[in-house]
């Protein structure tokens, strides 16, 4: 299995977007948010029948009939004849008295909507508060990163200082190991910012449904 290098993976310093922003797109994206809206519409869909119930239905029937003729005369030629007749029917159909069965289906499916609308409501609360915390994590790491960055900056010059100090003979080399040791634990925490960084974005990508967008519209952050 090939891994691709920390260090030859871009790491941005900041994110484009607001946090409002990457609500709105989670909104638009996300699937699981789109099925309770599809089941909104399909118990609304349900009620409109309950209340078609209450009204007449018209039906209207047509039955054509095409008739074709042939007459054979003695004195004349063949002659055809055709026809067409038919029957038209209209029916008027309304029920009166059901026992209260259709005023219950139409209670039912208003419960159900507002049942599915609850469930749509409570998805959509929750995809906010994950995006919220997404980003908040994000903008975390992103701090995280640049003290990691400040710290890896300062002991590398640190250690170029113990070096050069001790070349002049000026430092022992107990401290140079010393900072050759505050180093490569500053190099540690870099690299831990880093992925966390990483591990961040790929989390609000997740949140947002980014990640499962067909085209990459454009680059985030």
């Amino acid at each position: 299995m090939r891994v691709q290098p920390l260090s030859e993976i871009p790491t941005p310093e900041s994110v484009a977007d607001t946090v409002e922003q990457a609500i709105v797109r989670a909104l638009e994206q996300r699937p699981d948010l789109q099925g309770r809206v599809a089941e909104v519409r399909l118990t609304q869909a349900e009620r409109q029948q309950a209340r078609a119930a209450f009204y007449p239905s018209l039906s209207l029937t047509v039955t054509p009939r095409a008739q074709s003729l042939y007459l054979l005369q003695q004195t004349l030629p063949w002659g055809h004849t055709i026809g067409l007749n038919g029957e038209l029917t209209l029916a008027l159909n309304w029920t009166v008295f059901d026992g209260g069965a259709r005023r219950n289906r139409l209670a039912q499916a208003e419960a159900h909507i507002r049942e599915t609308e609850a469930r749509a409501t409570a998805a959509r609360d929750q995809i906010e508060d994950q995006v919220w915390t997404a980003y908040s994590n994000l903008n975390t790491a992103f701090r995280q990163r640049q003290a990691a960055t400040a710290l890896m900056t300062a002991a590398t010059e640190s250690y170029r200082a113990a070096l050069e100090s001790y070349n002049y003979g000026v430092r022992n080399l107990l401290d140079v190991t010393n900072a050759q040791k505050v180093l490569a634990q500053a190099r540690s925490t870099d690299i831990l910012a880093r992925t966390q960084v990483l591990a961040a974005l790929a989390d609000l990508a997740f949140r947002t449904a980014d990640a499962i967008q067909i085209n990459a519209r454009r680059k985030r952050p």
